[in-house]
Formats: C-alpha cells, sequence, structure tokens
C-alpha cells in the first residue's frame, strides 16, 4: 500500500462507526483493518476527489497519547475535501450522519463551500474551485471575510 504524501490519522471513539460513516459520506475505500481484540488500532482509507487521492487513517483513540475529539466540542484540524459538486457532497455528508456548519454558497465566483462536523467530532470542508480561481482572488474573500466578521 502506498500512503498519501500527507497521511492523516484520526482519533475516534468508535472506529468501526467511523470507518462506515467515512464510506458512506464522503467515498471513501477501507484498504485495512488491524486489530487488538476488539480495538481497530490501525486502518487505512482512500479518498478520491476531484484533487486526486489522499489516504488517512482511522483509529480509536488511545489515551492520553491520542484523544477523540467531543462531537460538539472545538476541533484542532479541519479537513478539506475538494468535490466536483459541493452540494450533492454536503447532501451526502448530511444524509449519512453528519451536522451541517456552512450550508453550500459560494464565498466567490468560482469558489463555493459548505463545512460540517462528522459525527466523530472532527470538521470536513466540501470545495468546489474553479480553474481560474487565483490566490489573490483567495486573499479578498477573506479580507472581505474577515472585515464582515469585526
Amino acid at each position: 500500500m502506498k500512503n498519501s504524501a500527507l497521511h492523516p490519522n484520526l482519533a475516534v471513539s468508535d472506529a468501526r462507526a467511523a470507518i462506515a460513516f467515512y464510506e458512506a459520506a464522503f467515498g471513501a475505500e477501507t484498504l485495512d483493518v488491524i486489530t487488538a481484540g476488539d480495538a481497530v488500532i490501525h486502518s487505512d482509507l482512500v479518498l478520491r476527489s476531484a484533487a486526486g487521492e489522499s489516504t488517512f487513517t482511522v483509529a480509536g483513540a488511545f489515551p492520553p497519547d491520542s484523544v477523540a475529539p467531543e462531537p460538539g466540542g472545538p476541533t484542532h484540524v479541519s479537513l478539506t475535501i475538494p468535490v466536483e459538486d459541493t452540494d450533492a457532497a454536503y447532501a451526502r455528508a448530511i444524509e449519512a450522519g453528519a451536522s451541517s456548519l456552512v450550508e453550500p454558497a459560494d464565498w466567490f465566483e468560482g469558489f463555493r463551500q459548505a463545512a460540517v462536523r462528522c459525527p466523530f467530532g472532527h470538521r470536513w470542508y466540501l470545495v468546489t474551485v474553479a480553474g481560474s480561481v487565483t490566490a489573490d482572488d483567495v486573499q479578498r474573500a477573506s479580507d472581505a471575510w474577515v472585515a464582515d466578521r469585526g
């Protein structure tokens, strides 16, 4: 198995349920699951999207070294999935059991985004970006977003 250049490891409260959710919500494919007794201590999943292919690990939390986020608490990392259709990806995630954080909307022309929280506490952005979008476009939209918040 070959992992992507960045291979995140997600700690969750129920690894088997999380794997099933990521398959249903995001179309992830499970490559392997390693157990110790009933506990999932490692799994490799692959996610294919508009931007290519990425791998990630899902495993049960093993405090104090790894802890799962609380489903309603803050998150320290967000994951972004480039998708062909933000609205369809959002609907699929919600249907699978994700909670809506931000409904699909155009952030600016050529950039459509939504955000969901999976039942295991992780935040996922679903983004469709036109090839014509530049870093300057993103900076202008970010500046406007900050100004609107303040």
